[in-house]
């Protein structure tokens, strides 16, 4: 289900004439680029501009603007997409209105329209909606039928634009407010500014000179980094369960990694919160929900949690494999931990494939659209990616989650108000059945028309043949020996700094890692676990480094890089990840050469 709403902003007015649509394409573009020289950099970017200035673009229209060969547009592109983008038709308004009109009754209320004009775009306060339904309330009752609907959106649509010209007139006249101050206060103290101007000349020149001099030197090249290492299955697995494990306490959950449109890996969190210290025993395994679908290598990272939410030190992670699973035993103070899913990249990469023919979601029967067997397959799989407590069920806030990820949008109390009236629930929940009759609503809300079910089967990691290759779902179990520890979802968000500092220092603590010197204070540290080779930059000087690796020429590797080989700046007083290396077949032996270099 998607319930991406559009606000009354992303309407266009009816003057679309050549002059003005000009005119609104150069305040777009300097309110958002700031300058027409500059190119658009981003998909975002450019979705970002249209909905500002009135447009409100198809899925398949953003693809034709936005190609995967496409590293950026211009101002001329730009002009060119917004003449193509028409303003909106009886049938797109017709669209919006029952989009809004969430419990279907054919009127909007003040509730259903602020959660569309507070959420998003130029966002407007509750004085502000409640006066725009009051402007073009004729009959005064408190709600808009679909003839005040249209009145209200015409006239947003302006009060949008005017909010967009006010904030660019106040951007642009800062700067001169701000050279008329520094040249009032340059007339007072032109001579202090002179010897300052010289102190700074003479310590730019030497600067210049230093960097010079660094440029001029030669790269300094190590000796090369040689591992040999065994097939992957013929490991014995250093970890077995604890013997009394059927005693301990136990919570779990499932949970998915998704791939972000620039690369990024995200997925749900956890908080474990631990009433005493206890031994804990924790995993991590893949789930396959389809026979093709492939496994990857996957850890839980451990942080502590402090009271105001901020992560602390690094714990631990799971780094001891048994078959699929990734295992960690060990004591656990009382407190706050934050469990944080990790995967290298060697395996789960960006879709690379190109798909032929799109599979088809819906059929039509008479005037009712049917759900297609494919779609409903996709469905089913949805189902186990959202279902995180595993009990063919989905619970308001799981549902919420999964609305998170598709529309951007949590569930509150009248979205979840109208599930309850309208689709099968048990015990409070969402049964299978359920999540297909409101997808079943959906396609026949939409006449057919599939781009939203697109959007949703898309955010969740399906490509447009239905094949499940950008998520990759996964179960985490915490067991507890002295008492009942409580596991909490987070919601879906990358790692970031706070994983890469974790992952080096699990490098730098662990025992079983070869040390490369570079220089003094620079070393390349190799991290040798069960299943995977991570290299981990450690500068510990006080100028920033810049360090090349090259993996080129091992055997039976693959890397979370295409090419084996990166060039990595680590600030001062600071490690990073270099590059990360698996076997590219675990039944065979595989070796990792590696030559550093420091620029």
């Amino acid at each position: 289900m998607s319930t991406r709403r559009q606000s009354a902003s992303n309407f266009g007015s009816s003057d679309t004439d050549e002059k003005s649509i000009e005119d609104e394409c150069l305040m777009t573009y300097k309110l958002i680029i700031g300058n027409i020289k500059d190119n658009i950099k981003s998909k975002d970017q450019l979705i970002q501009m249209l909905h500002h200035a009135g447009r409100n673009p198809s899925q398949k229209n953003l693809k034709s603007y936005w190609k995967d060969s496409t590293n950026s547009l211009t101002f001329q592109d730009f002009c060119k997409i917004m003449k193509e983008e028409k303003v909106p038709t009886e049938k797109d308004l017709q669209k919006a209105f029952k989009k809004i009109d969430v419990n279907g009754d054919g009127f909007i209320t003040f509730k259903e329209l602020k959660k569309v004009l507070t959420a998003r775009g130029e966002k407007m306060s509750e004085s502000e909606v409640k006066s725009m339904i009051n402007e073009v309330d004729d009959n005064g009752d408190g709600k808009l039928d679909y003839t005040e609907f249209c009145k209200m959106l015409f006239s947003t649509v302006e009060q949008c634009k005017k909010k967009g010209t006010d904030k660019l007139n106040r951007r642009e006249r800062r700067p001169k407010e701000s050279k008329s101050r520094n040249e009032s206060s340059r007339r007072g103290s032109s001579k202090g500014d002179t010897k300052q101007e010289k102190r700074s000349s003479s310590t730019e020149s030497k600067s210049k000179k230093r960097d010079t001099s660094s440029a001029n030197s030669k790269p300094k090249k190590s000796e090369p980094m040689k591992i040999n290492l065994p097939a992957v299955v013929h490991v014995a697995p250093r970890v077995t369960e604890p013997r009394t494990l059927k005693s301990w306490h136990h919570a779990f959950s499932k949970g998915c990694f998704h791939l972000e449109e620039n690369g990024v890996v995200i997925s749900h969190q956890y908080l474990l919160e631990l009433p005493t210290t206890t031994n804990i025993w924790m995993t991590i395994k893949p789930c396959i929900l389809r026979p093709d679908q492939k496994h990857f290598d996957m850890h839980l990272f451990i942080l502590k949690q402090n009271e105001d939410g901020t992560l602390g030190d690094y714990v631990g992670y799971t780094h001891l494999k048994n078959q699929q699973k990734f295992c960690l035993n060990k004591s656990f103070k009382e407190g706050s931990y934050r469990l944080i899913p990790f995967t290298t990249g060697c395996l789960f990469k960006p879709r690379t494939r190109k798909v032929k023919d799109k599979a088809k979601l819906v059929e039509q029967s008479g005037e009712e659209y049917l759900l297609t067997k494919a779609f409903k397959d996709a469905l089913t799989d949805v189902f186990e990616l959202i279902d995180l407590d595993c009990n063919g069920l989905l619970s308001r806030e799981e549902f919420s989650l999964f609305q998170l990820r598709t529309s951007g949008e949590a569930v509150d109390d009248d979205a979840w108000e109208v599930v309850e009236e309208n689709f099968e629930l048990k015990k409070g929940e969402i049964t299978k059945k359920g999540f297909m009759e409101l997808n079943q609503m959906e396609a026949n809300d939409e006449e057919g028309d599939t781009e939203d079910l697109w959007v949703t089967l898309n955010s969740m990691g399906f490509a447009d043949d239905l094949r499940l290759d950008e998520a990759s779902p996964f179960r985490v179990d915490i067991y507890s020996e002295k008492c009942r520890g409580r596991l909490k979802v987070l919601q879906l968000q990358s790692g970031g700094r706070a994983l890469e500092k974790a992952v080096c220092a699990s490098v730098k603590a662990t025992e079983d890692i070869q040390i490369n010197k570079l220089s003094k204070d620079l070393n390349a540290l190799y991290y040798t676990g069960d299943s995977r080779v991570t290299v981990v930059i450690d500068n510990q000087t006080n100028s920033r480094a810049v360090v090349k690796l090259d993996c080129g020429k091992s055997q039976n590797c693959i890397s979370n890089v295409d090419d084996m080989e990166r060039t990595v700046q680590i600030p001062p007083m600071s490690m990073k990840v270099g590059l990360h290396l698996l076997p590219k077949d675990e039944e065979e032996d595989w070796t990792i050469k590696c030559h550093e270099t420091v620029n």
